[in-house]
């Protein structure tokens, strides 16, 4: 047999260059890891984890300092952002409702916009705990509940979900139909607004409905082009509530990931207890 002097060195080097290294900036313990069980321990099950993985450590390195520096800087617009806006607040405390001009935009606040005034209440810690993914891209889990569905006395709710305990959370009646798909619309549509109002810009939208996923996909754009009706020519049953969603969506930058339902999928749990203790509140 005959044994290659070389083979350690060779060894070292092809390890070398299959290393990886785990950038946490946001977990349990931030810091660089050199095994993926490693960071998973750091980020698993912790709400709003922004981590990496890089070839080399320096890289790595960067990517926490850099969070790190990005992130004081966008916790001090955002203290100023809620200032201005508690400012707003009291100065048309005692109105019905108020215009905000924001370049050429104006949001009329009304009941259509009763989550505004909530989420501001409730923000007392601007470093909000998102789930952003490797991209960049804020996770957010949508689900729709309906019993009885198809009956008069059904009853449905929307859920949307950011993280455990998040103010940005939503758990209510659906408004309008009492349907299953109505419900998973109208949860989108909200878990968007909610986005916006954050500063958020990147979504990633997570969601067990397939017939959401479809819609946005492949029927919605086959529904413009012929007016809004079906392959059989019948109308759309869920038109409003579509276009409603897509305008909702605009300004955002969104990715779209179905999930399977009752699974274990812990976001997607969240989002459906959510949605069923939003069902009990319809009437």
């Amino acid at each position: 047999m005959t044994i290659n002097r070389f083979e350690p060195l060779v060894t070292i080097l092809r390890n070398m260059a299959f290393k990886s290294y785990y950038a946490v900036a946001k977990g349990r313990t931030p810091g660089v890891y050199h095994t993926w069980p490693e960071c998973h321990k750091q980020v698993f099950r912790f709400s709003g984890p922004v981590f990496k993985k890089f070839k080399t450590e320096t890289e790595a390195r960067k990517f926490i300092e850099e969070y790190e520096k990005t992130n004081k800087e966008n916790d001090m617009k955002d203290a100023l952002s809620i200032i201005g806006k508690r400012r707003q607040i009291q100065n048309n405390k005692g109105t019905d409702s108020h215009t905000e001009h924001s370049g050429s935009k104006k949001l009329k606040t009304t009941s259509s916009t009763k989550h505004e005034n909530i989420w501001i209440d409730k923000v007392n810690d601007l470093t909000q705990n998102f789930i952003v993914d490797s991209d960049g891209f804020v996770n957010v889990y949508t689900d729709g509940a309906c019993s009885a569905n198809g009956r008069e006395n059904a009853k449905a709710g929307i859920g949307v979900w950011f993280g455990d305990n998040h103010p940005l959370n939503v758990s209510e009646a659906v408004v309008g139909r009492a349907t299953n798909n109505n419900a998973e619309i109208n949860a989108v549509t909200v878990a968007a607004r909610q986005a916006r109002k954050a500063g958020i810009k990147n979504l990633k939208i997570n969601t067990d409905s397939q017939f959401l996923i479809n819609c946005i996909k492949y029927w919605m754009p086959s529904w413009k082009e012929k007016g809004w009706v079906t392959s059989n020519n019948k109308p759309v049953i869920n038109k409003n509530e579509l276009i409603e969603m897509e305008e909702a969506l605009k300004p955002l930058n969104v990715v779209w990931n179905h999930v399977n339902g009752h699974v274990g999928v812990y976001g997607n749990e969240m989002a459906d207890k959510l949605a069923r203790t939003g069902s009990s509140k319809y009437i």
